[in-house]
C-alpha cells in the first residue's frame, strides 16, 4: 500500500470517518459526522475533480478549520469542478435546501470524486 494512501486512511480514521478508496476514484462518507469534524493541516497538496453524477443540483462546500462550511461552487447535474486542495481537508456536498448529502476527504492519487448520492429531502442524510 502506498505510504500516502496509508497516511490518508489514518487521517480518516482519526476523524472517525469511514471511506472506501479505489484506484483513481473515492467513495463518499456519511454526513453523520458533520459538525464534529473539520479540515486539518495544509501539508499535502492534491488536485481533485468533483463530478456531479447525482442527477440533482449540488453545492460544493469546504469544511474549514473551525468546522464551518464555506461555499466554493454550485454544480448542476453533469457538471464538474476541479480544485487544488489538501489531504486532510474535508469537503461536503449539499442539495438545494442545504442538506448534507455526501462528505469527502481527498487522498493522494485519487484525482476524482463522483457525487452520486441522492437527496432524501429529509433534512440531512
Amino acid at each position: 500500500m502506498p505510504r500516502s494512501l496509508l497516511i490518508s486512511m489514518v487521517a480518516l480514521a482519526a476523524f472517525g470517518l469511514a471511506a472506501i478508496v479505489s484506484v483513481g476514484e473515492a467513495q463518499a462518507t456519511s454526513c453523520s459526522k458533520f459538525g464534529k469534524v473539520r479540515s486539518q493541516n495544509s501539508n499535502t497538496p492534491v488536485t481533485v475533480t468533483f463530478v456531479n453524477k447525482s442527477g440533482e443540483y449540488r453545492s460544493v462546500m469546504w469544511i474549514d478549520f473551525k468546522g464551518q462550511p464555506v461555499s466554493y461552487a454550485n454544480l448542476d447535474p453533469g457538471q464538474n469542478y476541479t480544485i487544488k486542495t489538501y489531504v486532510t481537508h474535508l469537503w461536503m456536498f449539499t442539495d438545494g435546501p442545504g442538506n448534507c448529502i455526501e462528505m469527502f476527504m481527498p487522498s493522494k492519487g485519487v484525482p476524482k470524486f463522483n457525487l452520486t448520492a441522492k437527496s432524501t429531502g429529509a433534512g440531512g442524510d
